[in-house]
């Protein structure tokens, strides 16, 4: 995600004059787009301050206010009733972050926007609490509670025995996968075999077998167990990749097989990516992440991973390698009138670029772009001063490709998000596609950095984790093409499906996966 800064110069009195208003509209653009102290001043020592901010912020710059208003939310009224409670707060010795987030959920629990997230420092504790709407409202629905942590597996179909996967002329299941998602990264190093920490396992063993060691060996047997014992700290650090990288430049002198540092880029830009092909000839695709673009165009892989090494570059063709297994063997299955079909994966799926739209769905239906539905902007300081609707148009492959003309299934879920929901709707206007699984998160409209912010009126709110105010906040809103938006809701699917989550867990075998299976085999 993009975080440029955008300075811009406003009279001091406009600005003071907008945050000290009580409900009235400016047709001053504040400055929430970067740390100034003339918006973020009072909320940096008064809670009164931070819901301030926060309510002119969300009255300016927020993309759904008629949509709010239609679900029966009183903006003005929240200000009215919230502003005092706030104002109490400040009033008080101590103020707990739980007491802080209580009170700002109940302010902010009723916005529909899937993406936003609102984060307050409580000055007082010197700590930010952050609320999700969104999150709080899918944490009520039973199946997203279950599949959050179980992302898609093909472990039960790779199974030569189950005989679900076509095998090439050596008698090999064709199937790929590759990951350079963080923790993935820290794992291969850790858990496979001839891996560096089994390099380190065995030198420990052998140096301690040893009756006489050399005083070089002693000191070598205490630095390998407490190098050990450090790296079972790494596997259970959030900052993995940093805590890794620092031992692999401590220890280098030791050339540990494969200890070598991880691009720290992998933090954003990493994900999964598995590719199948089913019995049938169904060509299988699944991605954790849309970040396919870091690793298929040339430009976003600059942006991506700066300064790549040997090691990052390595690590990207690979993930390309597993792409372009899954649409050459589409392309060429289809031309030779083999193909059964293409099944997408994209359950559990956090979303990411708009442009990945090119390389999944884009990489099956004509060049020229593919209309999505309308949107509209934010082009004025006033609560519902949008953009007229516009077409809202995703990315399609541009090189030389087949039409896809056999049946499509993307599957998804309430883990599916962004752009995953995107290419949800997509198949709602795709005669041979169908959705299965379960209705999506409800979170569509798209987002960027502030770099926009001077000129488009939207933008997040502050800096995250800096200002004592950040809202992760959309850029657009995002209609279908029937005029509707779907925040708060989600993408509906043509077949709804359980997931078994027990039988996943115990055996692999995944219900959804099999519908789409029955589906695209049977017609029905």
């Amino acid at each position: 995600m993009m975080k440029h800064k955008i300075l811009s110069i406003m009279g001091a009195g406009l600005l003071l004059l907008t945050l000290g208003a009580c409900r009235e509209q400016s047709d001053t653009l504040v400055s929430y787009g970067h740390q100034d102290q003339l918006s973020f001043g009072e909320a940096e020592t008064s809670y009164a301050g931070k819901f301030k901010v926060l309510w002119n912020g969300l009255n300016q710059h927020y993309a759904l206010w008629d949509y709010e208003r239609d679900h029966g939310l009183d903006w003005d009224a929240v200000y009215d009733k919230y502003l005092p409670q706030f104002e109490a707060l400040d009033q008080q010795k101590e103020v707990t972050d739980d007491q802080l987030k209580k009170l700002a959920t109940e302010v902010i629990s009723p916005l529909h926007d899937g993406h936003m997230v609102v984060q307050l420092k409580n000055h007082k504790t010197g700590k930010f609490v952050a609320i999700s709407p969104s999150g709080e409202r899918n944490l009520q629905r039973p199946e997203f509670v279950a599949v959050r942590n179980t992302p898609p597996t093909l472990k039960y179909y790779a199974n030569k025995a189950n005989g679900e996967i076509e095998l090439d002329e050596d008698g090999t299941p064709i199937y790929l996968e590759y990951s350079t998602a963080s923790d993935d990264l820290l794992e291969k190093f850790t858990d496979t075999e001839k891996s560096g920490q089994q390099w380190i396992n065995d030198s420990i063993a052998a140096l301690e077998r040893l009756t006489t060691p050399t005083a070089e060996e002693v000191d070598m047997l205490k630095v390998l167990k407490e190098l050990d014992k450090q790296l079972e700290e790494v596997v259970d650090s959030r900052d993995g990749i940093a805590l890794y990288n620092e031992l692999a430049n401590r220890y280098a002198y030791l050339n540990i097989p494969g200890f070598d540092p991880i691009d720290e880029n992998f933090y954003d830009n990493g994900m999964k990516i598995s590719f199948a092909l089913l019995k049938g000839n169904i060509a299988y695709l699944y991605f954790s992440d849309f970040c396919l673009s870091y690793y298929l165009n040339e430009e976003y892989t600059k942006e991506g991973f700066p300064n790549a090494s040997a090691a990052t570059l390595a690590y990207i063709k690979k993930m390309e390698e597993v792409w372009n297994a899954w649409f050459n063997t589409i392309q060429e299955l289809h031309k030779t009138g083999k193909l059964g079909g293409v099944i997408v994966d994209v359950r559990n799926n956090g979303g990411g670029s708009m442009y990945d739209f090119n390389y999944v769905i884009g990489s099956l239906i004509p060049s020229g772009g593919f209309e999505i539905g309308k949107a509209r902007y934010k082009r004025g300081t006033g609560r519902l001063d949008y953009s007229p609707l516009m077409p809202s148009y995703f990315p399609t492959m541009n090189e030389e490709h087949a039409i896809i003309t056999e049946p499509i299934v993307v599957l998804a879920n309430s883990s599916s998000v962004s752009m995953a929901e995107i290419t949800s709707l997509s198949t709602k206007y795709i005669d041979n596609a169908t959705l299965v699984g379960k209705r999506t998160w409800g979170g569509l409209c798209g987002l960027i950095g502030n770099e926009y912010f001077s000129f488009n009126y939207t933008g997040h709110i502050g800096e995250e984790g800096k200002t004592p105010v950040y809202v992760y906040l959309p850029l657009v809103a995002q209609f279908n093409r029937e005029g509707q938006l779907l925040e708060g809701v989600g993408v509906t699917p043509d077949i709804e499906v359980d997931l078994d989550i027990k039988q996943l867990r115990s055996t692999g075998k995944d219900t959804q996966l099999d519908r789409a299976l029955q589906l695209i085999r049977n017609g029905k």
